[in-house]
């Protein structure tokens, strides 16, 4: 079981970089306080140059698997990087709206981006 303790939209704690799912690479998607939170494990670090791109964020369902989020950092290009995040590995149902997207890794929040859900 996942367990996160949350500062509002802030990560106090969380055992997901020692589950089994971080330990093979797979990112997780929290949400709390109006702000997504994206959970980058170690093994996936080598994204986040990637994501950096984006000036903002969209989630929407995937293209390519229906059991998938995509998460989409607008760049401004034709062929943005975009990350498909299985929903079995959220730990809410997405809604439509505008939030704040987060990414964190083990070290803490590296990048925080506007986003819109279009679900």
């Amino acid at each position: 079981m996942i367990e996160i303790e949350n500062r509002g939209p802030e990560i106090e704690r969380t055992n997901y970089w020692q589950t089994l799912h971080a330990a093979r690479g797979l990112c997780f998607l929290s949400v709390n306080a109006g702000t997504l939170r994206l959970l980058v494990p170690k093994g996936a670090e080598d994204m986040l140059a990637e994501m950096r791109t984006g000036k903002c964020a969209t989630i929407e369902k995937s293209l390519h698997d229906a059991r998938c989020w995509d998460v989409v950092f607008e760049d401004g290009s034709s062929s943005p990087f975009s990350l498909a995040v299985d929903k079995q590995q959220t730990d809410r149902v997405m809604t439509n709206g505008d939030c704040r997207l987060a990414v964190w890794t083990e070290q803490g929040k590296v990048l925080e981006l506007a986003c819109v859900i279009r679900v």
